[in-house]
């Protein structure tokens, strides 16, 4: 009877000893402070819900755009655009390089007089051109679109970057080559005049200075031809064109050289020659 009493005993005693336990851990639990949340899970801090603000004063907004990190995502941007627009160029080429390939291989035989072969001729011609000219369209837009995000950056250390420079230099050849081969020369002329700004190797640049001539004298005969513009507006289109001219001649032949010496007498002439006309008017 007393082993009974005795184990009934230790029963009650083991059970409340095992309830007072779990009472004490459960509060020890409470207390301490849990651990923080995982990688990935994020936990609101506050109470603002911002996940599309966007600041009412530009001045705000324009803050962000001053940080390196918005300039090297910008020119990545344009790097992308331009190596787009360059593809589109280089896939017209291949494609253009094919098909005269293949028409050289044609016989052709089914051509009995010679003025077939010169309307097929013709034809090809027209064909390559237009190809050429849907090309070039779509790759100066994608230059365009690239040269707008360089001027976007404006974060000096990124902007002086040498690889921001050469990047700069060669988008704006591309964009201009690209706009005169389309006859779009009046856009060239800013890129142009930014282009020689760039650097002493881009300042002494002789096709920067012939396709500045060529832009400025197609203008100025434009002008000329259609009676559009006034006086004055054609007389700084040809001051614009006899100087980058004489530039480009200077460049490549040196300013002692008869070729140089020679347009410089032809420049004279022509500026004379518009100095008298104005002088009856």
């Amino acid at each position: 009877m007393k082993s009974i009493r005795f184990l009934f005993t230790v029963t009650i005693t083991a059970f409340v000893f095992a309830a007072v336990s779990g009472i004490v851990i459960a509060q020890q639990q409470q207390a301490e402070p849990k651990e923080p949340q995982k990688e990935g899970i994020k936990e609101e801090v506050t109470g603002w819900r911002i996940k599309d603000f966007k600041p009412y004063i530009k001045a705000i907004e324009e803050l962000e755009k001053l940080s390196k990190e918005y300039s090297d995502n910008l020119l990545k941007l344009a790097i992308d655009e331009y190596s787009t627009g360059i593809d589109i160029l280089e896939d017209m080429e291949n494609e253009i390089n094919r098909l005269v390939e293949t028409n050289e291989k044609n016989k052709n035989l089914n051509e009995q007089w010679y003025w077939q072969e010169i309307d097929r001729r013709e034809q090809e011609k027209r064909q390559m051109s237009m190809m050429r000219f849907e090309a070039k369209s779509k790759a100066v837009t994608y230059f365009t679109r690239a040269i707008n995000h360089m001027d976007e950056i404006t974060f000096e250390e990124v902007r002086k970057d040498p690889k921001f420079v050469n990047f700069q230099i060669r988008l704006y050849q591309a964009y201009v080559s690209t706009q005169y081969d389309l006859y779009n020369l009046k856009p060239c002329i800013p890129i142009l005049e930014r282009y020689i700004a760039i650097n002493d190797q881009t300042k002494n640049d002789v096709w920067a200075y012939k396709y500045l001539a060529s832009c400025y004298g197609y203008i100025e005969g434009v002008l000329v031809k259609y009676k559009q513009g006034t006086e004055q507006e054609q007389l700084q289109y040809k001051q614009k064109k006899n100087v980058y001219m004489l530039k480009a001649a200077e460049l490549q032949y040196g300013i002692e050289s008869p070729q140089y010496k020679h347009l410089r007498e032809i420049v004279s002439q022509d500026e004379k020659k518009s100095e008298k006309i104005n002088e009856f008017k």
